[in-house]
């Protein structure tokens, strides 16, 4: 005979399988939320940089008002200076990048897909903020490469052809080192890393354009 008791006990086992059910459907629609976010495919390249990892992204609040989702997403990359015409003998920085992503509804369709934003440096908060010398620590190494090869064989090489003209050429260099004369503030190795991918494309750049401006005859003595 099935007593009240027997009643109450069915009814809270029901009650505990219901539970049970909701939970597990519970955990279900979390993970795929949270697996619904950009992938690695989306992930876009600063100039001069070839992408080496991405990390999971990771939900942002919503813009306010709009209810769009939105979604940051860091990845490392090898970065070169971007130049116009970059010699074989360049090093790479490794540099830590982010880029946020927003929601979009796509028509026809109306199909959500994800829009990445610019490419930017990651930024370190916590780090503490130091002066580096512009002409040592803050100088770009493929800059100090170009300028040691400049002076170790262009300059020479000249020498054999024009003492004068290699003459002027030392005065150039010393000019330029002498305008890095000042103090740069960093905070943490990647913004340090980051200005110097920058110097170095500002450096390579005006000497590939100095080089050009050389007669023709010491053609041969440029830092290709």
């Amino acid at each position: 005979m099935i007593t009240q008791h027997h009643v109450g006990l069915l009814r809270i086992t029901g009650l505990l399988l219901i539970c049970l059910l909701l939970t597990a459907c519970g955990s279900d629609n979390v993970a795929e939320l949270s697996t619904d976010l950009p992938d690695a495919s989306l992930a876009t390249p600063y100039p001069g940089c070839s992408i080496v990892s991405v990390s999971p992204a990771v939900s942002l609040p919503s813009i306010s008002g709009n209810g769009l989702r939105r979604a940051l997403m860091r990845h490392e990359a090898d970065c070169y200076p971007d130049v116009s015409e970059p010699p074989d003998w360049l090093v790479p920085y490794r540099i830590a990048f982010e880029q946020e992503f927003t929601e979009s509804r796509q028509v026809p369709g109306n199909v959500d897909v994800w829009m990445g934003g610019e490419t930017r440096f990651a930024d370190d908060p916590e780090a503490p903020t130091e002066q580096v010398d512009a002409s040592t620590d803050g100088a770009g190494r493929n800059c100090a490469l170009f300028m040691e090869q400049f002076e170790s064989t262009a300059i020479s090489c000249m020498a054999s052809i024009d003492t004068d003209a290699s003459e002027r050429a030392k005065v150039m260099l010393e000019g330029f080192r002498r305008q890095s004369a000042f103090k740069i503030n960093v905070r943490g190795e990647n913004h340090l890393n980051a200005l110097l991918l920058g110097r170095d494309a500002m450096c390579l750049e005006r000497w590939r354009l100095t080089q050009r401006q050389f007669d023709s005859r010491f053609e041969s003595c440029l830092v290709k």
